[in-house]
């Protein structure tokens, strides 16, 4: 299992040979942000319509986890 650390900085020599790099953190950073953001606010729209409103303890948590996932996926090339 590998760690935290090289799944995101990635390893030198990828075993799938796909020969594709990481994307840089300039651009990963920004993608990742605008995800979170964008569904954050779809749930602060979209959950009052439905007569539900945000946890935003929830959100205060899941926010942050997400942002570093995405920007891991997007530098990782896995979306």
């Amino acid at each position: 299992m590998k760690n935290l650390g090289k799944l995101i900085a990635g390893d030198p020599k990828p075993a799938s040979g796909s020969g594709k790099e990481n994307r840089s953190w300039i651009v990963s950073i920004p993608v990742a942000a605008v995800l979170v953001g964008v569904g954050v606010f779809l749930s602060a729209v979209i959950n009052p319509l439905f007569g539900r409103y945000v946890h935003w303890d929830w959100m205060a948590v899941l926010a942050p986890v997400l942002f570093i996932a995405a920007v891991a996926a997007v530098r990782r090339r896995w979306v």
